[in-house]
């Protein structure tokens, strides 16, 4: 039974899964509300299945690239759960997570490659290239920003499909509970989000 926690991005969300099956689902897309929304789908999601937390295996976690304060809120609820319920958590890279919602959409079952993207704002974007089976996903290399035109550009070279699936807890817990055992983490003392830049802080824009 895993509970599974996406807040890279404007959408909060949250899952149960179980045996590859989704129990119940929770979400809601809005900016800067995970702080005070995310327990609250929490609790939503274990009533709506009628499971107690005590059930629980394991806590997956989207632990980036995306919005910092986004991880960092996750992360940190994941952290909170995992250690009251002395659980481990299954950290899954949100772009993973973004390739496994295109694989579970796919609508042929021939192999594709696909660029998984999040905007990283400045006419940027966090991406990997995936190659997509019926079955799996396999990251054809590193999580990487850069511009979006050269992204876009090595996409139209590879064939790669750019259409982008929401990114939810539903795919974050899917692929935490087939790919377990490689995200596992017992120890998650250290964890800490991808982040793949710095945190630049921005003054607000003076009013005319």
């Amino acid at each position: 039974m895993i509970l599974s926690i996406e807040t890279a991005t404007e959408m909060c969300s949250t899952a149960l899964v179980h045996n590859d099956a989704v129990l119940c689902e929770r979400s809601v897309r809005e900016k800067n509300i995970h702080s005070e929304r995310l327990l609250i789908l929490i609790d939503e999601v274990l009533k709506g299945s009628k499971i107690e937390k005590t059930q629980l295996d394991s806590i997956a976690v989207s632990i980036g690239p995306g919005s910092f304060t986004g991880l960092r809120i996750g992360l940190s609820v994941a952290k909170g759960l995992a250690m009251a319920l002395r659980l481990p958590i299954i950290a899954i890279p949100t772009l993973d997570g973004i390739a496994e919602g295109f694989r579970s959409g796919k609508k042929t079952e021939s192999d594709a490659v696909f660029c998984a993207m999040i905007d990283a704002k400045r006419e940027e974007a966090f991406f990997a290239f995936y190659s997509v089976t019926r079955n799996e996903i396999s990251r054809l290399g590193d999580y990487t920003i850069t511009r979006k035109s050269e992204i876009l550009a090595a996409a139209l070279e590879q064939n790669a499909n750019i259409l982008q699936p929401d990114i939810s807890a539903v795919s974050i817990g899917m692929l935490a509970c087939r790919r377990n055992s490689e995200f596992r983490i017992a120890d998650f003392s250290q964890l800490e989000p991808l982040y793949l830049r710095d945190f630049v802080a921005t003054l607000p824009k003076k009013k005319a």
